[in-house]
Protein backbone atom coordinates (compact mmCIF):
# COMPACT_ATOMS: atom_id res chain seq x y z
CA UNK A 1 0.00 0.00 0.00
CA UNK A 2 2.79 2.36 0.91
CA UNK A 3 4.46 1.73 -2.44
CA UNK A 4 1.27 2.60 -4.31
CA UNK A 5 0.99 5.97 -2.60
CA UNK A 6 4.63 6.78 -3.25
CA UNK A 7 4.31 5.78 -6.91
CA UNK A 8 1.83 8.54 -7.72
CA UNK A 9 2.71 10.27 -10.96
CA UNK A 10 3.84 13.91 -10.75
CA UNK A 11 0.59 14.93 -12.46
CA UNK A 12 -1.40 13.31 -9.65
CA UNK A 13 0.43 15.41 -7.06
CA UNK A 14 0.19 18.51 -9.24
CA UNK A 15 -3.60 18.16 -9.29
CA UNK A 16 -3.59 18.62 -5.49
CA UNK A 17 -2.11 22.14 -5.83
CA UNK A 18 -4.69 24.92 -5.53
CA UNK A 19 -3.51 27.68 -7.91
CA UNK A 20 -4.07 31.39 -7.31
CA UNK A 21 -4.86 31.33 -3.57
CA UNK A 22 -6.80 34.27 -2.18
CA UNK A 23 -4.39 36.97 -0.97
CA UNK A 24 -4.76 40.19 1.03
CA UNK A 25 -2.43 42.82 2.40
CA UNK A 26 -1.69 42.96 6.11
CA UNK A 27 -3.43 46.35 6.32
CA UNK A 28 -6.75 45.05 5.01
CA UNK A 29 -9.59 44.74 7.51
CA UNK A 30 -10.75 41.33 8.63
CA UNK A 31 -14.14 42.09 7.06
CA UNK A 32 -12.42 42.66 3.72
CA UNK A 33 -10.73 39.29 4.08
CA UNK A 34 -14.09 37.68 4.93
CA UNK A 35 -15.68 39.30 1.86
CA UNK A 36 -12.93 37.82 -0.29
CA UNK A 37 -13.45 34.33 1.16
CA UNK A 38 -17.20 34.68 0.77
CA UNK A 39 -17.04 35.88 -2.84
CA UNK A 40 -14.98 32.81 -3.70
CA UNK A 41 -17.62 30.65 -2.03
CA UNK A 42 -20.48 32.41 -3.83
CA UNK A 43 -18.78 31.93 -7.17
CA UNK A 44 -18.47 28.24 -6.39
CA UNK A 45 -22.19 28.04 -5.61
CA UNK A 46 -23.04 29.84 -8.84
CA UNK A 47 -20.98 27.34 -10.80
CA UNK A 48 -22.41 24.37 -8.97
CA UNK A 49 -24.28 23.15 -12.03
CA UNK A 50 -21.16 23.19 -14.15
CA UNK A 51 -19.65 19.98 -15.45
CA UNK A 52 -16.22 21.12 -14.35
CA UNK A 53 -16.05 19.37 -11.01
CA UNK A 54 -12.34 20.06 -10.54
CA UNK A 55 -12.88 23.80 -10.93
CA UNK A 56 -15.72 23.73 -8.39
CA UNK A 57 -13.57 21.81 -5.95
CA UNK A 58 -10.60 24.16 -6.30
CA UNK A 59 -12.80 27.21 -5.78
CA UNK A 60 -14.25 25.62 -2.65
CA UNK A 61 -10.81 24.83 -1.21
CA UNK A 62 -9.45 28.26 -2.18
CA UNK A 63 -12.15 30.09 -0.24
CA UNK A 64 -11.21 28.44 3.06
CA UNK A 65 -8.43 30.95 3.87
CA UNK A 66 -6.65 34.10 2.76
CA UNK A 67 -2.87 34.34 2.58
CA UNK A 68 -1.24 37.61 3.64
CA UNK A 69 1.45 39.09 1.40
CA UNK A 70 3.82 41.98 1.99
CA UNK A 71 6.23 42.98 -0.79
CA UNK A 72 5.17 39.78 -2.59
CA UNK A 73 6.39 37.66 0.34
CA UNK A 74 4.10 35.45 2.43
CA UNK A 75 3.88 36.71 6.02
CA UNK A 76 0.67 35.27 7.42
CA UNK A 77 -2.61 33.42 6.99
CA UNK A 78 -6.20 33.96 8.14
CA UNK A 79 -8.48 30.89 8.11
CA UNK A 80 -12.14 30.14 8.68
CA UNK A 81 -11.25 29.05 12.21
CA UNK A 82 -9.81 32.52 12.89
CA UNK A 83 -13.08 34.10 11.72
CA UNK A 84 -15.05 31.85 14.10
CA UNK A 85 -12.76 32.77 17.00
CA UNK A 86 -13.10 36.51 16.34
CA UNK A 87 -16.86 36.16 15.90
CA UNK A 88 -17.13 34.35 19.23
CA UNK A 89 -15.24 37.22 20.85
CA UNK A 90 -17.68 39.67 19.23
CA UNK A 91 -14.81 41.69 17.78
CA UNK A 92 -15.51 44.61 15.45
CA UNK A 93 -14.34 43.01 12.22
CA UNK A 94 -14.69 46.26 10.26
CA UNK A 95 -11.99 47.90 12.37
CA UNK A 96 -9.72 44.93 13.06
CA UNK A 97 -6.73 44.65 10.72
CA UNK A 98 -5.51 41.40 9.23
CA UNK A 99 -2.00 41.95 10.62
CA UNK A 100 -3.46 41.96 14.14
CA UNK A 101 -5.04 38.53 13.86
CA UNK A 102 -3.13 36.57 11.19
CA UNK A 103 -1.21 33.43 12.09
CA UNK A 104 2.54 33.84 11.51
CA UNK A 105 5.08 32.63 10.69
CA UNK A 106 3.46 30.32 8.14
CA UNK A 107 4.46 26.68 7.67
CA UNK A 108 5.29 26.33 3.97
CA UNK A 109 6.60 23.74 1.53
CA UNK A 110 9.00 24.30 -1.36
CA UNK A 111 7.19 23.41 -4.59
CA UNK A 112 10.21 21.41 -5.78
CA UNK A 113 9.99 19.31 -2.58
CA UNK A 114 6.36 18.35 -3.17
CA UNK A 115 7.17 14.94 -4.60
CA UNK A 116 5.50 12.78 -1.97
CA UNK A 117 1.93 12.65 -0.70
CA UNK A 118 3.01 11.59 2.79
CA UNK A 119 5.40 14.53 3.20
CA UNK A 120 2.52 17.00 2.82
CA UNK A 121 0.14 14.93 4.97
CA UNK A 122 2.73 14.69 7.76
CA UNK A 123 3.36 18.46 7.73
CA UNK A 124 -0.36 19.16 8.08
CA UNK A 125 -0.67 16.68 10.93
CA UNK A 126 2.57 17.66 12.67
CA UNK A 127 1.67 21.35 12.84
CA UNK A 128 -2.12 20.84 13.21
CA UNK A 129 -2.82 23.01 10.18
CA UNK A 130 -5.14 22.64 7.20
CA UNK A 131 -3.41 24.86 4.62
CA UNK A 132 0.12 24.42 3.29
CA UNK A 133 1.33 27.20 0.95
CA UNK A 134 3.85 26.26 -1.74
CA UNK A 135 6.76 28.59 -2.55
CA UNK A 136 9.15 28.62 -5.47
CA UNK A 137 12.93 28.99 -5.26
CA UNK A 138 12.53 32.79 -4.94
CA UNK A 139 10.15 32.34 -1.96
CA UNK A 140 7.23 33.58 -4.05
CA UNK A 141 3.79 32.05 -3.57
CA UNK A 142 2.80 29.61 -6.32
CA UNK A 143 -0.17 27.81 -4.75
CA UNK A 144 -1.21 25.75 -1.75
CA UNK A 145 -2.34 22.29 -0.78
CA UNK A 146 -5.07 21.60 1.76
CA UNK A 147 -6.68 18.67 3.52
CA UNK A 148 -9.33 18.75 0.81
CA UNK A 149 -6.96 18.80 -2.14
CA UNK A 150 -4.81 15.98 -0.73
CA UNK A 151 -7.94 13.93 -0.05
CA UNK A 152 -8.85 14.35 -3.72
CA UNK A 153 -5.74 12.57 -4.96
CA UNK A 154 -6.08 9.57 -2.62
CA UNK A 155 -8.66 8.10 -4.98
CA UNK A 156 -6.28 5.51 -6.50
CA UNK A 157 -5.25 4.24 -3.10
CA UNK A 158 -7.03 0.97 -2.35
CA UNK A 159 -6.20 1.40 1.33
CA UNK A 160 -9.47 3.31 1.77
CA UNK A 161 -11.39 0.16 0.86
CA UNK A 162 -9.75 -1.70 3.74
CA UNK A 163 -10.54 0.77 6.51
CA UNK A 164 -13.96 1.09 8.13
CA UNK A 165 -15.68 4.25 9.33
CA UNK A 166 -15.80 2.80 12.85
CA UNK A 167 -11.98 2.67 12.93
CA UNK A 168 -11.41 6.38 12.32
CA UNK A 169 -14.60 8.23 13.26
CA UNK A 170 -14.76 10.70 16.12
CA UNK A 171 -17.32 9.46 18.65
CA UNK A 172 -17.30 12.53 20.89
CA UNK A 173 -19.38 14.91 18.76
CA UNK A 174 -20.15 18.43 19.97
CA UNK A 175 -23.90 18.98 19.58
CA UNK A 176 -26.44 21.74 20.10
CA UNK A 177 -30.20 22.04 19.89
CA UNK A 178 -31.76 23.94 17.03
CA UNK A 179 -32.86 26.98 19.05
CA UNK A 180 -29.30 27.93 20.11
CA UNK A 181 -28.01 31.25 18.80
CA UNK A 182 -25.25 31.32 16.21
CA UNK A 183 -23.14 33.33 18.64
CA UNK A 184 -23.38 30.52 21.21
CA UNK A 185 -22.47 27.97 18.55
CA UNK A 186 -19.51 30.05 17.35
CA UNK A 187 -18.35 30.24 20.96
CA UNK A 188 -18.62 26.44 21.26
CA UNK A 189 -16.50 26.03 18.12
CA UNK A 190 -13.90 28.52 19.29
CA UNK A 191 -13.74 27.18 22.85
CA UNK A 192 -13.29 23.56 21.79
CA UNK A 193 -11.32 24.32 18.60
CA UNK A 194 -13.64 22.33 16.38
CA UNK A 195 -14.78 22.97 12.82
CA UNK A 196 -18.47 22.12 13.19
CA UNK A 197 -21.35 21.64 15.60
CA UNK A 198 -24.03 19.03 14.94
CA UNK A 199 -27.61 20.20 15.45
CA UNK A 200 -29.69 17.42 17.01
CA UNK A 201 -33.15 16.66 18.30
CA UNK A 202 -34.27 13.93 20.71
CA UNK A 203 -35.63 10.72 19.23
CA UNK A 204 -39.41 10.57 19.68
CA UNK A 205 -39.31 6.91 20.80
CA UNK A 206 -36.15 6.97 22.91
CA UNK A 207 -35.06 10.11 24.74
CA UNK A 208 -31.51 8.81 25.10
CA UNK A 209 -30.92 8.92 21.34
CA UNK A 210 -29.94 12.10 19.49
CA UNK A 211 -31.01 12.43 15.86
CA UNK A 212 -28.85 14.75 13.68
CA UNK A 213 -31.04 17.25 11.80
CA UNK A 214 -28.46 19.79 10.63
CA UNK A 215 -24.92 21.04 10.95
CA UNK A 216 -23.21 24.41 11.33
CA UNK A 217 -19.61 24.76 10.17
CA UNK A 218 -16.81 27.31 10.26
CA UNK A 219 -17.54 28.04 6.62
CA UNK A 220 -21.13 28.95 7.53
CA UNK A 221 -19.92 31.46 10.13
CA UNK A 222 -17.75 33.14 7.47
CA UNK A 223 -20.79 33.40 5.18
CA UNK A 224 -23.01 34.80 7.94
CA UNK A 225 -20.44 37.47 8.77
CA UNK A 226 -20.16 38.40 5.09
CA UNK A 227 -23.94 38.75 4.93
CA UNK A 228 -23.93 40.98 8.01
CA UNK A 229 -26.14 38.68 10.07
CA UNK A 230 -26.41 39.30 13.80
CA UNK A 231 -25.04 36.10 15.31
CA UNK A 232 -26.62 36.86 18.66
CA UNK A 233 -30.17 36.89 17.28
CA UNK A 234 -29.65 34.37 14.46
CA UNK A 235 -30.98 30.94 15.48
CA UNK A 236 -29.34 27.70 14.33
CA UNK A 237 -32.41 26.04 12.79
CA UNK A 238 -32.91 28.95 10.38
CA UNK A 239 -29.39 28.77 8.92
CA UNK A 240 -28.07 25.24 9.53
CA UNK A 241 -27.17 23.00 6.58
CA UNK A 242 -29.72 20.26 6.10
CA UNK A 243 -30.32 17.43 5.31
CA UNK A 244 -27.41 15.65 6.94
CA UNK A 245 -25.43 13.24 4.80
CA UNK A 246 -24.50 10.15 6.78
CA UNK A 247 -22.74 6.80 6.68
CA UNK A 248 -22.81 3.67 8.83
CA UNK A 249 -19.93 2.49 11.06
CA UNK A 250 -19.48 -0.59 8.88
CA UNK A 251 -19.08 1.43 5.65
CA UNK A 252 -15.55 1.68 4.26
CA UNK A 253 -13.63 4.91 3.81
CA UNK A 254 -13.86 4.74 0.04
CA UNK A 255 -17.62 5.26 0.42
CA UNK A 256 -16.91 8.29 2.61
CA UNK A 257 -14.44 9.63 0.05
CA UNK A 258 -16.96 9.29 -2.78
CA UNK A 259 -19.77 11.05 -0.90
CA UNK A 260 -17.48 13.91 0.13
CA UNK A 261 -16.30 14.32 -3.43
CA UNK A 262 -19.78 14.20 -4.97
CA UNK A 263 -21.29 16.60 -2.44
CA UNK A 264 -18.25 18.88 -2.01
CA UNK A 265 -18.47 18.51 1.78
CA UNK A 266 -15.84 17.94 4.47
CA UNK A 267 -17.67 15.82 7.04
CA UNK A 268 -20.38 13.17 7.39
CA UNK A 269 -22.49 12.07 10.34
CA UNK A 270 -22.16 8.45 11.42
CA UNK A 271 -25.57 7.07 12.34
CA UNK A 272 -26.95 3.85 13.79
CA UNK A 273 -29.93 1.61 13.18
CA UNK A 274 -32.49 4.20 14.27
CA UNK A 275 -30.78 7.17 12.65
CA UNK A 276 -29.17 8.11 15.96
CA UNK A 277 -25.85 9.99 16.02
CA UNK A 278 -22.87 7.73 16.75
CA UNK A 279 -20.04 9.96 15.57
CA UNK A 280 -18.63 12.07 12.78
CA UNK A 281 -16.07 11.33 10.08
CA UNK A 282 -14.12 14.17 8.47
CA UNK A 283 -11.54 14.63 5.75
CA UNK A 284 -8.97 14.85 8.57
CA UNK A 285 -9.95 11.31 9.57
CA UNK A 286 -9.41 10.19 5.98
CA UNK A 287 -5.93 11.69 5.87
CA UNK A 288 -5.11 10.12 9.22
CA UNK A 289 -5.84 6.75 7.62
CA UNK A 290 -3.02 7.54 5.18
CA UNK A 291 -0.49 8.26 7.89
CA UNK A 292 2.55 6.02 7.29
CA UNK A 293 2.38 4.70 10.87
CA UNK A 294 -1.27 3.75 10.39
CA UNK A 295 -0.44 2.03 7.11
CA UNK A 296 2.42 0.11 8.73
CA UNK A 297 0.16 -1.04 11.57
CA UNK A 298 -2.54 -2.10 9.12
CA UNK A 299 0.04 -4.00 7.05
CA UNK A 300 1.12 -5.91 10.18
CA UNK A 301 -2.51 -6.81 10.97
CA UNK A 302 -3.11 -7.99 7.40
CA UNK A 303 0.14 -9.96 7.46
CA UNK A 304 -0.95 -11.70 10.68
CA UNK A 305 -4.34 -12.52 9.14
CA UNK A 306 -2.70 -14.00 6.06
CA UNK A 307 -0.41 -16.14 8.23
CA UNK A 308 -3.43 -17.31 10.25
CA UNK A 309 -5.33 -18.25 7.08
CA UNK A 310 -2.32 -20.11 5.74
CA UNK A 311 -1.85 -22.05 8.98
CA UNK A 312 -5.54 -22.95 9.06
CA UNK A 313 -5.27 -24.11 5.45
CA UNK A 314 -2.33 -26.36 6.34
Amino acid sequence: MLTLAHSMRPNDLKSAIIPNPLVVSADATVMEAIALMSSGRSQCDAENHSDNHQQQFQQEARSSCVLVLEDEKLIGVVTERDVVRLSAQQQDLNRLLVREVMAHPVVTLRESDFTDLFLAVNLLQQYHIRHLPLLNEQDLLVGMVTHESLRQITRPIDLLRLRLVSEVMTSDVVCAVSDRSMLAIAQMMAGQKISSVMIVETCSTDNSLQIPVGIVTERDVVQFQALGLNLETCIAHTVMSTPIFSVKPEDNLLTVQQIMEQRLIRRLAVTGEFGELLGIVTQTNLLQALNPTEIYNLAKVLEAKVEQLESEKV
